[in-house]
């Protein structure tokens, strides 16, 4: 048995080694046709575990002459190849003795088992070849042996120690790989056959439609005129787009991705420019180098230009058939016109953009039921019409979800309604928006002096009331509570005679520190009662005011009116500031941070926090939801969303003009009547 060394340095050879599973096997069948084969047969064997065991590629082709394995085994860069490009009319697509390397990233031992015929006796012999990854320099060759006359020619190349199990081999998509890398050669050639596990490779089958466009001509580095063709192949299946630079043959030598410069939505294909131009650079290797290469830009651009043109006009035959289809099932949203004017045309072209885009994105709409699908082209009508900007956002968002995020958003609406989706991330966002705002009413020292505490603060946190307990966000005031509560409320002092007296609308003076008071039944026969005293900005909460509440609490919460009514109570002081004393008072160990009372006999809490805690503690409750929505509350989202909801109630400040705070008050009031025209409407039960 004879050895054949490669002369190349160890570590040149390992980089040939590395490849995908598809492009590893691909470089051993074109080593096949190359061998002048008219059929290459790639076969799965499997093991008693029911794993990949071996591949193994055959093909039909001469066989490989043992005077040209030193040639073909032994050198790296100078395959015989590279110089002939063609053979017996057909294009060659090695050309520096590197594919034989690829097998090595499938398996560890690799064996060529060939018979050839000898041109000079008519004999036919047969040997072997054998390869390991361990010793990629090294090939061990045995001596040939005479066979049959019948014994037909070609190579065996059987792939074993397989180093992964290669899903992607035995996942059903090889068959459409494999159509997709020699779609053109298997096209430029179709006497030629290529099988895997017993399956034809057949590209057509898979195609929908191929489209071939002529390109401007390139002058090469010696002066020849060379023609340029683009063709295209749309596919029936989802594939990676990709831009193929073969020779005249449709011979595959490098390959691009097509980027996001050529958009046709709704559309699987794969482009292969073809040009003895790539032949020459692939000669002295520098198609490797094609992005920097001015020709080969030229050609590029070209062509990704042809593809967009080619593209839109695809789009709009789609349209025109899709559009003529929904006509005739009466889902169509538009009402037939013999004339139609500039903004109604505009309209519906964006519309049937938009509507196939859908249709295209969405797997389910065709089998959805006649009711559903004319509903959905009914609302994206409308949005076009009302909304643009809107419907514009929405369409780029939900058609940029990656496919595991669209199966991601599939599986939450089988569970629950976009809507109430919708509603949570809202709601979320809101409340982010409102922290900042409110921040700005209590804080900023402008606002804070025209910040009418009873007809806009305490407004506004009656709508907000989560910020203090989340249960009782959608609480309303109960009579019987606030009635109680004024009965008692002397105890907290004097408030009408205020030495900081406020004015309201009217002339009229309002007292300063206010009561926010919200009820629930979170049990049967049991309620939940939530008052919160708010201090007026320049009084801080201090050993007066702690008994103040602690009294006010007790007296409350033992009012005969509530005396046989399972209650529990929470009563929290706010301010700006607490003193000293009243710090230490709701820091104290073993008990949650602002606690100063808790009477065990009553069921009665009572709280005292400064504003910078209540909302600083309302956003950490947010973070972990904002972190998935990642939304970004700033200074004008929250101005937006106090306009839009306490228009009414935000002071009269330089930041809000007269003009915003009138859109902001007339928007407000309408989105009153329509919601109270929606609940009159909404059937009932």
């Amino acid at each position: 048995m004879a050895k054949i060394h490669v002369t190349a340095k160890r570590d040149f050879i390992e980089t040939l080694v590395a490849s995908k599973p598809i492009a590893a096997l691909a470089e051993v069948i074109w080593n096949g046709f190359d061998a002048d084969s008219d059929t290459v047969d790639v076969r799965v064997e499997l093991n008693d575990m029911d794993g990949l065991a071996a591949l193994k590629v055959r093909d039909d082709g001469y066989g490989i002459d043992p005077s040209k394995i030193e040639s073909m085994f032994g050198g790296l860069g100078e395959s015989w190849k590279k110089a002939k490009y063609k053979q017996r009319g057909r294009a060659l697509h090695g050309k520096n003795g590197k594919g034989r390397f690829k097998a090595f990233a499938l398996g560890e031992r690799v064996q060529w088992k060939t018979t050839y015929k000898d041109e000079a006796t008519g004999k036919r012999f047969s040997y072997q070849i054998v390869g390991h990854l361990n010793s990629l320099d090294d090939f061990d060759v045995s001596e040939p042996k005479e066979v049959a006359l019948t014994e037909p020619t070609g190579t065996e190349v059987s792939i074993q120690n397989l180093r992964h199990d290669f899903k992607s081999l035995r996942d059903g998509s090889t068959l459409m790989e494999l159509a997709k890398v020699y779609a053109a050669y298997l096209t430029e050639y179709p006497n030629l056959r290529l099988t895997f596990d017993g399956e034809t490779v057949e590209p057509r089958a898979a195609q929908l439609q191929t489209t071939d466009i002529q390109l401007d001509s390139v002058r090469t580095d010696n002066g020849r005129i060379v023609p340029v063709t683009l063709s295209i192949i749309e596919w029936k299946v989802q594939t990676e787009r990709v831009l193929h630079l073969c020779d005249p043959s449709g011979v595959a030598l490098h390959a691009v991705v097509v980027g996001p410069q050529v958009r046709a939505p709704g559309f699987e294909f794969t482009a292969y420019i073809k040009s003895e131009l790539f032949r020459e650079l692939d000669k002295s290797n520098a198609l490797v180098l094609a992005d920097l290469h001015q020709d080969v830009q030229q050609v590029m651009t070209n062509a990704k230009s042809k593809l967009k043109a080619h593209f839109r006009k695809r789009l709009a035959e789609n349209q025109s058939e899709v559009v003529k289809k929904w006509k005739e099932e009466k889902i169509y949203p538009f009402v037939e016109k013999n004339h139609l004017d500039p903004v109604e045309a505009a309209e519906r072209q964006v519309f049937d953009i938009l509507a196939v885009n859908v249709q295209s994105y969405l797997p389910s709409f065709e089998e959805a039921d006649h009711k559903s699908r004319k509903f959905t082209f009914q609302l994206l009508a409308y949005a076009v019409r009302e909304n643009p900007d809107s419907v514009q956002t929405i369409i780029s968002e939900v058609l940029g979800l990656k496919r595991a995020e669209q199966d991601d958003l599939a599986e939450l609406l089988s569970k629950t309604t976009l809507s109430s989706i919708i509603s949570a991330a809202k709601t979320v966002s809101s409340r982010l928006d409102f922290l900042i705002g409110l921040e700005d009413l209590i804080f900023d020292k402008e606002t804070k002096k025209k910040l009418l505490e009873r007809d806009q603060l305490h407004k506004m946190l009656e709508q907000e009331a989560w910020l203090f307990h989340e249960e009782f966000s959608l609480a309303g005031s109960e009579q019987r509570l606030e009635e109680v509560l004024d009965k008692h409320l002397a105890i907290l002092g004097p408030r009408e005679d205020d030495p900081i007296p406020v004015n309201v609308p009217g002339g009229k003076q309002g007292r300063v520190d206010l009561m926010l008071s919200k009820s629930t039944r979170p049990r049967s026969g049991e309620y939940d009662y939530l008052i919160v005293e708010l201090k007026r900005p320049s009084k801080k909460i201090d050993s007066e005011v702690l008994t103040q509440i602690e009294k006010y609490a007790i007296a409350v919460a033992g009012d005969e009116r509530f005396r046989d009514v399972p209650a529990r109570w929470t009563f929290i002081a706010i301010s700006n500031d607490l003193d000293e004393y009243a710090k230490k008072k709701a820091n104290q160990r073993g008990i949650p941070k602002g606690r100063v009372y808790d009477d065990a006999e009553n069921n009665v809490t009572v709280w005292v926090k400064p504003w910078a805690d209540v909302i600083n503690d309302a956003r950490s409750k947010l973070d972990f939801v904002n972190q998935q929505l990642s939304y970004e509350a700033d200074k004008d989202s929250s101005k937006a969303y106090l306009k839009k909801t306490h228009a009414r109630f935000i002071p009269d400040v330089p930041v809000f003009s007269d003009d915003e705070m009138q859109i902001a008050e007339e928007a407000t009031m309408v989105s009153e009547v329509i919601k109270q025209e929606a609940s009159l409407d909404r059937p009932h039960g």
